[in-house]
Order: structure tokens, then C-alpha cells, then sequence
């Protein structure tokens, strides 16, 4: 993993970046963007199956520099609540999340050691 792997799209109107090596989705928006438009807009990206999730942190670690909203895209084995019902999943975990981001921080480590 050398250099990021940048998409720039337009999704309804928005403009979307793709960092496909992260898994992660940013849009920009003018201050207002529904739950319905980041959902459609995950399925233009990434497809109807794929799941995503928002990450809300600690108030200590919010960096607000602008309107916008990131997506982050879970692999087959990575968990996701789900709100209608509980099926504990054992699957490979080849695509995961915390995988992304370890190989992330590892090249980043690497690059400005």
C-alpha cells in the first residue's frame, strides 16, 4: 500500500472522495445531507449489500474542519449491530476494517519514519 487509492465522483449532486484502499467515503455537503442520501450514496459507491458505519468520537478527538461525512465500509467479518435481530457471525476476516487501518497506519509509519 504505497500511495492512497483517490476516487472523486459527484453522487446526487455531492461531491464524494473514494479512498478504496480504507474502505473510507467522505462527503462534502453544504450543512445538511439526510441519513436517506449518505445511505443511496453508499449504494452507488459501494453497492446495496455493503455495510457501513459513522464513527461519532470522543469530543477530545473531534477534528471539524468542514461539512463533511465519512462512511467507513465493514468487511464480510467485521460486526455490525443489527436492529432486527442477533446471529453471531464466524467469518474470515480478509477485507476488515481493522485491517485497513492497521496496514494504513503501518505504511504511515513506514513513510514518515
Amino acid at each position: 500500500m504505497s500511495e492512497p487509492d483517490l476516487r472523486r465522483i459527484e453522487v446526487w449532486g455531492l461531491p464524494v472522495t473514494v479512498n478504496d484502499s480504507l474502505g473510507l467515503l467522505t462527503v462534502s455537503h453544504g450543512g445538511a445531507i439526510t441519513w436517506d442520501q449518505l445511505q443511496a450514496i453508499k449504494n452507488v459507491v459501494w453497492g446495496h449489500d455493503a455495510q457501513a458505519i459513522e464513527v461519532y468520537p470522543a469530543d477530545c478527538d473531534v477534528v471539524n474542519s468542514g461539512n463533511y461525512r465519512h462512511l467507513w465500509r465493514l468487511g464480510p467479518g467485521d460486526f455490525c449491530p443489527d436492529l432486527l435481530s442477533f446471529t453471531p457471525r464466524r467469518l474470515p476476516r480478509p477485507d476488515g476494517l481493522q485491517e485497513r487501518c492497521a496496514d494504513a497506519w503501518r505504511e504511515a509509519e513506514r513513510v514518515f519514519a
